[in-house]
């Protein structure tokens, strides 16, 4: 077992012993009461959690990291589902510590993959639940994803040209930080990055095979 996976089983444990009905009215996830289990979207995924685990019910592909974001956004303390600001992540708490990293994994490798991202913008708001970013019609990508049930990011992308190079920004939704420290925020940010690069590469090699 490694050592995501030993997380993973302890904050099951964890969340076991909490009242489903009470994280349910935190976190704006569905309960069942018959079954006592919570459903929850989780970049447009959708995982059923019991009191043994977090089970997805359609991706083929579970990222042990995504589950570990999921239990720890239903063992935050969560907050009424009002208010749509948006946070820069350098308005973050602490954020000065972490500004290589996020720069490194999400900021960095968005730009990496602009071209692709952009070309793919309608696929990546179909298949990831996000609409346009209002107000950024500048922007050569701008959209807004529902990661979890009250947790939005905001992803803007400029393509550059011959003087100024690629560059991206990532915004949190202002209710994010009752649900996540920044820490988590940069995983939750990594998260996204990691799942619109997939898409957007796939669809860019299946078009380049088909031409």
């Amino acid at each position: 077992m490694n050592n995501h996976d030993a997380v993973l089983r302890q904050l099951v444990k964890k969340l076991a012993r909490l009242n489903f009905g009470i994280v349910s009215n935190r976190t704006g996830v569905e309960f069942d009461t018959k079954t006592d289990s919570l459903k929850v979207r989780f970049l447009a995924e959708d995982y059923v959690i019991t009191k043994s685990g977090c089970t997805p019910l359609s991706c083929t592909e579970s990222d042990v990291r995504d589950r570990i974001l999921i239990l720890n956004y239903l063992l935050s303390f969560g907050g009424p589902d009002t208010g749509d600001g948006w946070l820069n992540f350098r308005d973050l708490p602490n954020a000065e510590a972490y500004d290589t990293i996020f720069r490194a994994n999400v900021e960095s490798v968005l730009e990496r993959n602009v071209f692709d991202i952009v070309d793919c913008k309608e696929l990546l708001m179909k298949k990831l639940d996000g609409h346009s970013a209002p107000g950024f019609q500048h922007a050569s990508f701008g959209a807004v994803f529902p990661v979890l049930p009250r947790v939005e990011l905001m992803v803007l992308l400029c393509e550059g040209d011959e003087e100024l190079d690629p560059e991206a920004k990532v915004c949190f939704s202002s209710r994010a930080t009752n649900f996540f420290s920044t820490e988590g925020l940069i995983a939750i940010a990594e998260a996204l990055a990691r799942k619109m690069v997939k898409i957007s590469t796939e669809e860019a090699k299946a078009r380049k095979k088909s031409a």
